[in-house]
This record gives structure tokens, sequence and C-alpha cells, in this order.
């Protein structure tokens, strides 16, 4: 095997390991957010029992302001995803990086816990329809976040080993890839702020 086709398979294994790795941060941080809710106080279920119910609440009545959701979630999902992005230019941003997706996935595994602990399986739809957009952005968030940690070591093998890299292929996937995140959660908003509330609210005047 020649050393430049040897290089390729070296780094693509590597890249295969840290996306195996970043799954399993996922998916350890779900667990523990969905097994968080067993260990919370009383009083903290109530809170968040209470949250629950002033949201479906609103959703019935037709009370809530999609305007301002949509707002908020372009703030939450694309502001902080493209912070992320920038985290993967600057290297050392990097364990931000990875412990925003690791909040991510906690806040994904205990909202489904905790939906299901307040309303119970029977309302398996409502809950499924509610958690699709968060589902979305976890994967944009993990994919970025696979990105931006590959970016930064090319990046740190070129200034500081001075290793021969396709640094600049690399940061025009990384740029474009920025731009179908924007898109996907510019979607995913809309439908979190128009479409989930009314689906919701179909399925809770039977349900919640």
């Amino acid at each position: 095997m020649d050393t430049t086709k040897y290089r390729k398979e070296y780094s693509k294994n590597k890249r295969r390991k840290l996306f195996k790795l970043l799954i399993y941060v996922v998916i350890i941080s779900a667990i523990i957010g969905v097994f968080y809710v067993a260990v919370i106080s009383k009083n903290e279920k109530d809170l968040v029992k209470t949250s629950f119910d002033a949201y479906f609440k609103n959703i019935k009545t037709g009370d809530t302001n999609s305007s301002m959701i949509l707002i908020n979630n372009v703030i939450n999902n694309i502001v902080l995803t493209f912070i992320v992005w920038i985290l993967g230019i600057s290297i050392i941003g990097i364990p931000v990086s990875i412990v925003y997706l690791i909040f991510k996935s906690f806040v994904l595994g205990f909202t489904i816990s905790s939906l299901i602990y307040t309303y119970s399986f029977k309302n398996l739809i409502p809950i499924i329809i509610y958690i699709v957009p968060f589902l979305v952005n976890l994967f944009v968030i993990f994919i970025i976040t696979f990105y931006a940690i590959n970016f930064s070591k090319m990046l740190y093998l070129f200034l500081f080993k001075k290793k021969d890299v396709n640094l600049k292929r690399m940061s025009v996937v990384y740029l474009k890839f920025l731009f179908v995140a924007i898109i996907i959660l510019f979607v995913s908003s809309l439908v979190s702020s128009y479409l989930v509330p009314f689906l919701l609210k179909t399925f809770t005047n039977l349900a919640l």
C-alpha cells in the first residue's frame, strides 16, 4: 500500500472512530437525561408538569404566539449552532462544542422521560410530535460537532505540525455544511413554531 493511500485509510478510520465516540456520547447523555427524572424531587417534577400543562393548555386555547416561538427557536437553534461552528475554527473551543452536544442530548432524554412520566404512553402520538424538532436539531448539532472536531484537528496539524493537509477543501466542506445546517434548522424552527402546535391541537383535544 502506497503512503498516500495508507494516510487516507488511516484518516478514514480515525473519523469513523470519532463518529462512533460521539454516538456513544449522545446515547449515554440521553440515557442519563431519561433517568434524571427519577432522581429529582417531587416539587421539581411538579414544576416540569406545570410547564408542560401550560404549554398544552395554550395549544388547546390557541393562545400560542407562533411568531415569538419562531424567534426563540431561531435564536436557540441557529445562533447557538453557528457558535458551535465558529468554535470549530478556534480549535480551543471544541470542548465547549462537545459539552453543548452532551447538554442537548441530556435535554432530549429528560424531555422524553418527563413527557412520558407526565402524560403516560397513551399519549404517545402527541409526545412524538412534540419531540421530532428536538431530534432534528440534535442530529444537526451532532453532525456539525463531528465536522468541527475534524476541522479543528486539520487546522491544528496545518498550523502547528506543518502537515500537508487539504485545508482548503475541508474549509469549503465545512462552510457548505453550515449553510445546509442553517436551512435545516430554520425549517425545523418553522415546523416547531407553526406545524407542531397545529398537530398538537388536533391530538391534544383527544388525549391530553
